[in-house]
């Protein structure tokens, strides 16, 4: 044995000998490196020394005890209290103290929100930054108190938080200087203008930026959709901003699983950077992309995105940045959550680039630049989270100004969150100043432009007509002039509407569980109807992995757009060999572009 391994002096006593002890120790539990949260049934949690979060068989904590959950110097001597007269150790005493303490903990709560890294909302105006082996507590008057994560565990009520390597830290808060700078040097790219104000792109990026760096300490947080054309230099530019937030955010993510996506978000309260972020392919299933949405919307607002797990509760919250050149189509949810941002071909004096209506060609950077400026972006990176991390309580208070003035002007409170909590992390960035009244206007007219293309996004569509609008653009699998035509276009092409030229595809569509009618509905209005069977392996197929998986109740909602579009039940029908079902009837005029003639030959197949 090495002179620095110490010698176990410990031994075990004899069974029976625990009137050696002489009375039963009860030492304080501030001596005691272990911090015991609780019970669940036969099972014991609690905190090891260095705040890793246990959940062990009461029955098997004597078999721990030394070579284990005391194995630390500060464990093998708090477990001298368990000596005997004859310098025995008594473990069956120690593991009856040790679960006693977890029985005066209390009931386990299964709900109890475990935090891992990043940069959460603590009481009134405190900001909690979870730096992995530490916790941060930032109060409002700016006093900076550190716990390491086992004094944190101690606290009997609220979030815990979940030893984690250590994550790089924060540095000292840099000046507006280094946000002017990253600003312009993203100017290196080119970027769709926003109005006419000088606003483009690159100042979405820069204020998704400042709010992304506060994690679920920013009231509402923003994600943006980076639409990036070839030749636009997305890659570099991703790499440049993942700098910027190095000191907090993980690596840029290019290829996952939804699952995979949850497992590496959970817990987490931090900046997320996905590359590759395309739409699904045209098999007609939603890709990883889609599917990992949700998650996204959930994570904007309120709580976050909470994931239960192995008895523990987890919040994912922060802002994610998504780069694609194929994205995927956002639908009404995401569309107040999302600011989508287009990207331009890199333009340059030297390839005639530098339309009228765009930015002055820059020279092209070179790749030696680009590294330099990532490398710069990285040594900015603590700094930056040190000046977020100062200025959490002015962002918050520049995020009501703005909101209340783009309401004041007639901006609707969702697209108001969107826009206000942009412009907020934009100053946060740029400016050390105070907003008053009048600087909360002048920002709001500033990034009205954007608040227009929310609007927009924003159209009150409901369920009904969102669902209808999936399945019309559903793949139906038939190949017509080079390409696979969408259900949409079958139904047209069989109502002779289509460019697809009049052709009956009746039969094509009973095997999606879709049939057209010609007759009159029972409240006596003319077809035709696109019947949708209530239930139907090919309508599982089109709505089984969606939003509207209740696809009759969801396309009920088809009612509400007004007398033109009211559906009807229909009675059973068969839907292919040996399918029989009953039927939501749809009116298809009011989405037909040109007015529905009747052929000679059409009858109706379903309502005898």
């Amino acid at each position: 044995m090495s002179v620095e391994e110490p010698l176990d002096v410990l031994s075990e006593a004899d069974p029976d000998t625990e009137r050696r002890l002489g009375a039963f120790p009860n030492p304080p539990l501030d001596d005691c490196p272990v911090v015991f949260l609780g019970f669940d049934g036969p099972r014991v949690i609690f905190a090891m020394p260095e705040g890793e979060i246990r959940i062990e068989l009461a029955s098997k904590i004597g078999t721990m005890l030394r070579t284990d959950i005391f194995a630390c110097e500060a464990g093998q001597s708090f477990l001298t209290y368990w000596r005997d007269s004859d310098d025995k150790f008594q473990r069956d005493l120690a593991t009856i103290w040790f679960n006693r303490q977890c029985r005066h903990a209390g009931k386990w709560d299964a709900g109890r929100v475990m935090r891992n890294l990043g940069v959460w909302p603590g009481g009134p105006g405190v900001t909690v930054l979870h730096r992995g082996n530490e916790v941060e507590f930032r109060g409002p008057d700016g006093q900076v108190v550190v716990k390491s994560v086992t004094e944190a565990l101690k606290a009997r009520s609220g979030p815990l938080y979940r030893l984690m390597p250590a994550a790089p830290e924060p540095g000292r808060a840099c000046g507006p200087e280094v946000g002017r700078w990253l600003r312009d040097h993203m100017d290196a790219w080119s970027f769709e203008a926003v109005g006419e104000d000088g606003l483009t792109g690159a100042d979405v990026i820069c204020g998704w930026v400042g709010l992304a760096l506060l994690g679920g300490v920013a009231p509402f947080r923003v994600h943006v959709l980076l639409h990036a054309r070839p030749g636009s230099g997305k890659t570099t530019f991703l790499a440049f901003v993942h700098g910027l937030l190095s000191a907090l955010a993980g690596e840029v993510m290019n290829s996952f699983t939804d699952a995979g996506f949850r497992k590496e978000i959970s817990g987490m309260a931090r900046p997320v950077v996905v590359d590759e972020a395309e739409g699904a392919t045209g098999d007609g299933l939603p890709g990883a992309v889609e599917l990992v949405l949700n998650t996204l919307r959930l994570m904007s607002t309120g709580e976050g995105a909470s994931r239960k797990q192995h008895d523990v509760a987890q919040t994912a919250v922060g802002a994610v940045l998504l780069a694609a050149a194929d994205p995927p189509k956002l639908d009404q949810a995401l569309a107040t959550r999302v600011a989508e941002v287009r990207m331009l071909r890199l333009r340059t004096g030297d390839d005639g680039g530098g339309a009228a209506d765009g930015p002055p060609p820059r020279p092209r950077l070179s790749d030696t630049d680009l590294a330099t400026a990532a490398t710069r972006a990285r040594g900015a990176a603590p700094g930056l989270l040190g000046r977020a991390l100062g200025l959490a309580g002015r962002y918050r208070e520049d995020v009501l100004a703005i909101k209340a003035a783009l309401v004041d002007g007639g901006a609707s409170p969702r697209n108001a969150d969107l826009i206000a909590a942009l412009a907020a992390g934009r100053r946060l960035i740029l400016s050390d100043l105070a907003l008053d009244e009048d600087q909360a206007a002048e920002e709001a007219r500033i990034w009205g432009a954007l608040l227009a293309e929310r609007a927009e996004a924003d159209g009150e569509v409901n369920a009904g007509q969102a669902a209808l609008a999936h399945l019309l653009g559903w793949d139906s699998g038939l190949v017509h002039g080079g390409r696979r035509a969408s259900i949409g276009e079958l139904v047209e092409a069989t109502l002779g509407g289509d460019p697809m030229s009049a052709k009956d595809h009746r039969g094509d569509l009973k095997e999606h569980g879709l049939r057209i009618d010609f007759d009159l509905s029972p409240d006596g209005r003319p077809g035709p109807w696109l019947l949708v069977a209530n239930q139907h392996p090919g309508v599982e197929r089109i709505f089984g992995r969606t939003r509207w998986k209740d696809h009759r109740r969801a396309l009920g909602y088809l009612d509400d757009a007004g007398p033109d579009f009211a559906t009807w039940a229909a009675p059973p029908l068969t839907f292919g060999i040996g399918r029989k079902s009953r039927s939501i009837a749809i009116p298809l005029t009011p989405w037909l572009e040109k007015p529905f003639r009747p052929r000679s030959g059409d009858r109706s197949e379903a309502i005898p």
